[in-house]
């Protein structure tokens, strides 16, 4: 992350949120011990944690008393108070009772920031209302703060968790970030779970470094890495901005292919006529919620006021698998006046099921399966929001559709292509809204072959979704070996 900064300036002044124990900052130091000429350097670190402090001003002595040996000057200053509540800025309209800790503009700004979801109503959300939206992460109010304590040209590098690039939670403060800031860098680690090792962060996390500035550059570098593991040097590639940044639905995605075949899929399948919805489609949640609507729930689906409940491990690629009795959950849902008046059933018809969450290691981001009119003899079913269910809105899909929809969404293609626009591990309908699809008599015709298979393979279906989407050459072998 040191290394990412283009320049160290003979005084250089950095801002470290967050700060834990100083490392980041400490390897900022590494940084200028190695220089010839000498620097001055000063640091204002944040750090709130009463026990962390001690380790961090001694870790700084430490730095100090390194650079001054090296024939550097450095000097630092511990804040401990809030980040976020003790520098309102520009965010919010101000009030009277505002204290505003006036900092000069820095040249650098470091950071691991906290991480966990705020409220709306929160004295956070209060401070950075111009950003927030629905309940953001308190890292990207940090991103944003920093951001705006830079001068111009000032670079903030920050590792974070992937989950602003997309999303409506955090569409506010990408709009605000990416108008103010110039992306240059990002970091990709490919393995979720050994980034921070032994640290039980769920999260996928990325590295990111932007400098202050409304014009954007022509390209973004991407590296990449397994883990935290970077001492040999990580693969790296030239990205067009324009395909990093897509603002074409107004949301200011954040994509990032990991491979020069992954950016070829992004081409292919925003080449397709239209979006999801402007074919007829839709998706929603299911609308159970297990906690809220325990006097529904059922042990057995015996009695003709029993539905099957369907929830995520009854979605297995293609096919609907219930009952599955699976550590003590129910398998059923009561029809009742009160059920039916909550809008907890929906109507059986031929729907889509998809999976809402998954993990950065498991094979595929999407799952989905085929629920299908004739196999079900009852007039309703219950979905668990962990579900999100494809129907049309006009009229009910035809099997062929549903087998086609579902071929699309299993296949290697779609996963990898939502694996470049999504950092969430969380299936979103809103992401789903507005990706490009192709025609439905394209995934009729996927589907129509698909019902056709005597023996089935996910190789196979694989196969007939690229030889239909017209899918050959180096990009079709790297699809197959990775549905095989």
């Amino acid at each position: 992350m040191a290394s990412l900064f283009s320049t160290v300036p003979n005084r250089l002044k950095v801002l470290d949120p967050g700060a834990g124990t100083g490392t980041l900052s400490a390897a900022i130091c590494q940084r200028v011990q190695r220089l010839r000429s000498p620097r001055r350097v000063e640091f204002h670190l944040f750090e709130t944690d009463p026990a962390v402090i001690p380790f961090l001003r001694k870790n700084m002595e430490h730095c100090r008393s390194v650079l001054k040996t090296a024939g550097h000057s450095m000097l630092y200053t511990i804040h401990d108070e809030d980040f976020i509540l003790t520098n309102p800025r520009g965010f919010r309209h101000p009030t009277l009772f505002d204290v505003d800790t006036q900092f000069d503009e820095f040249d650098a700004v470091i950071m691991n920031p906290p991480y966990f979801k705020i409220q709306k109503n929160s004295e956070y959300a209060r401070m950075m209302e111009r950003i927030v939206h629905g309940q953001p992460n308190i890292y990207a109010l940090f991103m944003a703060l920093a951001a705006e304590m830079l001068r111009s040209s000032g670079e903030l590098v920050a590792i974070t968790p992937r989950s602003f690039c997309s999303g409506l939670y955090f569409r506010g403060f990408r709009r605000w970030f990416f108008s103010h800031m110039s992306l240059q860098h990002i970091h990709l680690f490919e393995s979720r779970k050994e980034t921070f090792g032994g640290a039980n962060v769920l999260q996928e996390s990325i590295i990111t470094q932007s400098v202050r500035s409304t014009k954007p550059t022509a390209t973004i570098t991407i590296t990449t890495s397994f883990g935290g593991d970077l001492q040999q040097k990580p693969y790296s590639r030239q990205i067009s901005t324009a395909m990093v940044i897509d603002n074409t639905s107004g949301n200011m995605v954040i994509r990032i292919p990991e491979n020069p075949e992954d950016a070829r899929i992004m081409e292919l399948v925003e080449a397709w006529p239209k979006r999801f919805a402007q074919h007829g489609l839709r998706v929603s949640t299911g609308p159970v919620v297990m906690f809220r609507a325990t006097e529904f729930l059922l042990d057995s689906a015996k009695g003709k006021n029993a539905v099957p409940l369907l929830s995520t491990h009854n979605v297995q690629p293609f096919e609907t698998v219930w009952p599955i009795h699976k550590n003590g959950k129910p398998i059923a849902f009561k029809i009742c006046t009160a059920s039916l008046n909550r809008r907890l059933l929906i109507p059986t018809k031929n729907y889509v099921l998809l999976r809402r969450f998954s993990a950065k290691e498991e094979r595929r981001r999407l799952t989905a399966s085929c629920f299908l009119k004739a196999n079900e003899p009852g007039p309703y079913v219950a979905l668990e929001n962990h579900l999100n269910y494809v129907y049309h809105a006009e009229r009910e899909l035809s099997e062929n559709e549903t087998y086609g929809l579902a071929a699309l969404f299993n296949s290697a293609l779609l996963d990898r292509y939502f694996r470049a626009i999504s950092g969430n591990t969380q299936v979103n309908a809103t992401e789903l809204r507005t990706m490009n699809f192709p025609e439905l008599e394209t995934l009729a015709g996927i589907g129509r072959r698909i019902k056709k298979l005597q023996h089935f393979s996910m190789g196979k279906a694989e196969h007939i979704v690229l030889d239909e989407l017209g899918v050959n050459g180096v990009l079709e072998q790297y699809l197959m070996e990775l549905a095989l």
